[in-house]
C-alpha cells in the first residue's frame, strides 16, 4: 500500500509539469514572434528604398545625364519608360531653364504617351 500512496501524491506533479513546459514555448514563441515582425519590417523599408533608387531616382539621374550632351530645347517635357523589377512605368520628364541653371524633374505618368521620347542626346 505504501508505494499506491506514493503513486497517489505525486500524480499531480505531472499535470504541472506540462503546464510549465507550454507556458515556456507560447512565452519564447511570443518573444520571437516580434522579432520576425521587426526584420520584416526592416527589409519591407529596405526594398522600398530600392525601388524608388531604381525608378524615378534612376530616371531623374538619366534626364539629368542627358543635359551633358547639350541644352535642351526648354521648357519641354518629354516621355521616358523605364522597368524596374519586371514592371515598366512611364515617366514625364520636364526641363525648364532659369537663367543658367536648369531644373529637371521626372515623375510617373501614364499619359506621358503622347509626348516626344526622350532622346539619347541633345
Amino acid at each position: 500500500m505504501n508505494g499506491s500512496q506514493n503513486y497517489r501524491s505525486r500524480r499531480g506533479y505531472a499535470m504541472l509539469i506540462v503546464m510549465i513546459v507550454i507556458m515556456t514555448t507560447t512565452a519564447l514563441a511570443a518573444v520571437h514572434q516580434r522579432h520576425l515582425n521587426t526584420a520584416l519590417r526592416v527589409e519591407q523599408a529596405r526594398t522600398a528604398s530600392e525601388d524608388y533608387a531604381n525608378g524615378p531616382l534612376s530616371v531623374l539621374a538619366i534626364a539629368i545625364d542627358r543635359l551633358n550632351t547639350g541644352d535642351a530645347p526648354a521648357p519641354v517635357a518629354f516621355s521616358y519608360s523605364h522597368t524596374v523589377a519586371g514592371t515598366t512605368t512611364l515617366y514625364r520628364v520636364s526641363y525648364t531653364r532659369a537663367g543658367t541653371n536648369w531644373t529637371v524633374a521626372a515623375e510617373p505618368d501614364p499619359t506621358a504617351s503622347a509626348l516626344p521620347l526622350l532622346p539619347a542626346s541633345f
